[in-house]
């Protein structure tokens, strides 16, 4: 049915279903805490002259559930402002791996640190982003922050990643195993079939239904094609991923 005439003929109904997503149970990425490390509390800054960018590769196939990051703060009084995480796909257009630009998701991370107190603050996923066992991913983190007002990404203790940074003209810098920001990547392995918004385990009229009702509320989960708002696009985007079926 094509998604106008779908959007019509439900435009109507109002029905109350049970949630898709519930508690993550795979971890995508994971390092340590930053407490601990023989350097102290150290990380890279994220601030308009520098974006940081972490390479990781799921072992499974899952559908990202939420992202969980050390960060303390230059600044002596709460942030106004989220830092902005995406999920990006590689690339190697210099002959290096980086992250490609092409997002899948868009999350907002609020910072509630104050200073230099680490603290682990979680962004929540849309659900239905799917990540692809052995396929290389890159989580972004940027933000429009000033020099010395900015939050800290905290290094993790005692594990080294593959982690890239940008230069002030916004270029990406070859990366390499190293220091690594600390953070926790949780997927929902059960919920690896996005269309299957009412979580039943098949694809329904009442995903239809769990989809307008999402879309209508303005609600994420209803971002099918992860550009951060909710048109037209994100219709299509559904309609393909109930075509497409399960596994």
């Amino acid at each position: 049915m094509h998604p106008s005439r779908l959007a019509g003929a439900i435009a109507g109904l109002a029905i109350v279903l049970p949630a898709a997503h519930v508690a993550a149970d795979e971890i995508i990425y994971e390092t340590a805490d930053p407490f601990g490390s023989p350097f102290g509390l150290i990380g890279f800054d994220v601030f308009t002259e520098q974006s940081v960018a972490v390479r990781f590769t799921p072992a499974a196939d899952a559908t990202l559930a939420r992202v969980s990051a050390w960060f303390m703060s230059n600044a002596s009084v709460p942030q106004t402002r989220p830092v902005t995480l995406t999920i990006q796909t590689d690339a190697a257009p210099a002959g290096f791996s980086q992250p490609s630009g092409d997002v899948l998701e868009t999350l907002e991370l609020i910072v509630t640190a104050i200073g230099w107190d680490p603290q682990l603050d979680t962004a929540e996923a849309s659900g239905t982003t799917l990540l692809r066992a052995g396929e290389t991913y890159w989580l972004v983190a940027e933000g429009d922050f000033a020099r010395a007002q900015n939050p800290v990404w905290n290094w993790a203790t005692g594990v080294t990643g593959y982690t890239s940074t940008t230069t002030p003209a916004g270029a990406w810098q070859q990366g390499g195993d190293g220091a690594v920001p600390g953070l926790i990547i949780e997927g929902d392995a059960a919920t690896a079939c996005p269309a299957d918004l009412d979580g039943d385990g098949e694809l329904t009229l009442f995903d239809f239904l769990a989809f307008q009702n999402l879309f209508d509320a303005g609600d994420p989960a209803a971002d099918f094609d992860g550009d951060g708002s909710l048109t037209l696009f994100d219709f299509l985007a559904f309609q393909n991923a109930f075509d497409a079926g399960c596994p």
